[in-house]
């Protein structure tokens, strides 16, 4: 199932595209959530109050507000949004291609284009999608690739959850427990190394007594009541990526 926004002040278009995802839901057996905006101030209203959408179709011209400035608040609220901007226009693509837009489409070839753009869109969407984690904060949602994920921990001071990241330290106000229910849905890379610490078995070296050796010379204290568990998880994850059935 994926969520589309189309934002367009003319209303034939947005019939038109709405005919456009019917037809695409058929051929493909997919599942098309539209939503229709004849206002993108209305489109920007609901994003702020925490809507999400994974696909964006954007016309550029419009009475209330160019599309290019509700193209830079998308990616200011979500960086990875794929916006796909359809106009009737050719010379505003450079400036469309400056804000990483995902595709630019002349409405005119809308009909002939908008299949295979649109595949285009969901096989990215399935490749972000396959084990990564976000992050969602009151403005915006942060995606991690799970397998960049080292380990994480909880604060003892704030509660919240820290994730280790090849890259850095990344916080998130959310407790532990609802991270792992959350991590647990996504991969199975994951196990508890102690009460507030979660270890992605990627980043597994060895066991020193009652350390878990990481990669990076990263150690982390296995819990007394976690030990067992953890071994036998080792075992099944890296059995089951080398004799796979």
């Amino acid at each position: 199932m994926y969520k589309i926004a189309v934002c367009d002040d003319d209303e034939i278009i947005i019939q038109n595209l709405h005919k456009l995802c019917q037809n695409y839901e058929d051929v493909h057996n997919t599942k098309l959530i539209l939503s229709e905006y004849t206002n993108p101030n209305k489109l920007i209203s609901d994003l702020e109050d925490g809507k999400k959408f994974d696909i964006f179709f954007i016309d550029i011209e419009m009475p209330q507000m160019n599309g290019l400035d509700v193209i830079r608040i998308i990616k200011s609220l979500y960086p990875e949004g794929l916006v796909i901007v359809f106009t009737s226009y050719a010379h505003y693509a450079i400036e469309a291609i400056e804000l990483e837009i995902f595709r630019y489409m002349v409405k005119n070839k809308l009909r002939d284009n908008f299949d295979a753009y649109l595949t285009a869109a969901i096989n990215r969407l399935s490749i972000w999608e396959e084990e990564s984690y976000y992050i969602n904060s009151p403005r915006k949602k942060t995606r991690i690739f799970c397998r960049d994920i080292i380990y994480c921990y909880k604060d003892k001071k704030t509660k919240n959850t820290v994730f280790v990241t090849r890259a850095g330290e990344i916080r998130e106000r959310r407790s532990l427990k609802y991270v792992w229910n959350d991590l647990k849905r996504t991969s199975d890379a994951f196990v508890i190394a102690e009460r507030g610490c979660l270890v992605n078995m990627f980043y597994v070296v060895g066991i020193s007594k009652n350390q878990l050796l990481l990669e990076n010379n990263i150690e982390v204290t296995i819990g007394v009541t976690c030990m067992e568990n953890l071994k036998n998880e080792l075992k099944r994850f890296w059995r089951k990526r080398i004799w796979p059935d």
